[in-house]
């Protein structure tokens, strides 16, 4: 099952502290839904186990994370690959931050993603339902804390 996704929030830091916020791991473990644990095995690629439910479905998947294109302080690219029992998924997310005057950014991000097994035979309404929510709770809790004055 593929599912797509897009966004562009407004961030409250100039696009600098964005890619930092971005290329930091742990940073973005602390945002993203359902997270259990991040490993780097270098500046590009992550291990990644994160816990999943759709309905009565609850799986924890092992990811590999990897980034690509990495055009500073502009864009990358994201893949990642992972299985859990009876299910796989394949991500591939797209990331773009442009200025906004005087001090903020837009941090344009399309995500699709390409889900088997279990996970996607609870049924296409559901699994859609939940992941957009989960993606969009991950990235408009990323642009709210990376917009706190604290994490500057």
């Amino acid at each position: 099952m593929r599912l797509d996704f897009a966004g562009a929030p407004e961030i409250a830091a100039p696009p600098d502290v964005v890619w930092k916020r971005l290329l930091d791991h742990e940073f973005v473990a602390s945002v993203a839904p359902g997270v259990e644990s991040v490993q780097a095995v270098d500046d590009r690629h992550f291990k990644v186990v994160s816990g999943f439910g759709v309905g009565t479905v609850k799986l924890t998947f092992q990811l590999d994370v990897e980034l690509s294109d990495v055009q500073p302080p502009r864009s990358l690219k994201m893949s990642a690959r992972g299985k859990a029992p009876g299910s796989g998924v394949d991500v591939r997310t797209t990331l773009e931050i442009e200025p906004v005057p005087p001090n903020r950014s837009r941090l344009k991000w399309q995500a699709s993603s390409e889900v088997r097994g279990t996970v996607a035979s609870v049924g296409a309404r559901l699994l859609k339902g939940t992941a957009k929510k989960l993606t969009e709770t991950f990235w408009d809790k990323f642009a709210a804390r990376v917009g706190e004055k604290d994490t500057t």
